[in-house]
């Protein structure tokens, strides 16, 4: 599914802030995508953003990450009931597929006991974005 130039352009500022652990930003940008309305409650934009800094943790580090150690899914699941109770507006259309891909990638990297050095993957497509290189 293609998605519009607008929603990428902010998708990599949120994936980058989520990278480098910058909850200001990672709000900022979740606000302008869509995903808040800057009304939630601080236990809803506590959950967004801590959530988004476990979806970050493979960017964090030039060392490789490691999926299966991660229990990243198991950190995840326990913001599902903060959302359905406290989630103001439902996320832009185009993360719903584009989330699945990228929970599918993730779910295949801890079936398959994947170690990988993702930040230098991430600093690499994030600097050709920017350049406008493909």
């Amino acid at each position: 599914r293609p998605y519009k130039k607008s929603f990428i352009d902010l998708y990599m500022e949120l994936v980058w802030a989520s990278a480098n652990r910058d909850r200001e930003k990672l709000a900022e940008v979740s606000q302008s995508l869509g995903f808040l309305t800057g009304q939630e409650n601080e236990e809803m934009m506590n959950a967004h953003i801590d959530a988004g800094l476990v979806v970050g943790e493979p960017f964090y580090s030039d060392l490789p990450f490691d999926f299966a150690k991660s229990n990243m899914s198991q950190r995840l699941g326990k913001y599902g009931e903060i959302f359905a109770a406290h989630r103001l507006t439902p996320p832009p259309r185009e993360a719903y597929s584009l989330h699945r891909k990228l929970a599918g990638a993730f779910l295949a990297c801890i079936k398959l006991r994947a170690t990988i050095q993702c930040r230098d993957i991430l600093e690499e497509t994030y600097e050709k974005y920017k350049n406008g290189i493909k």
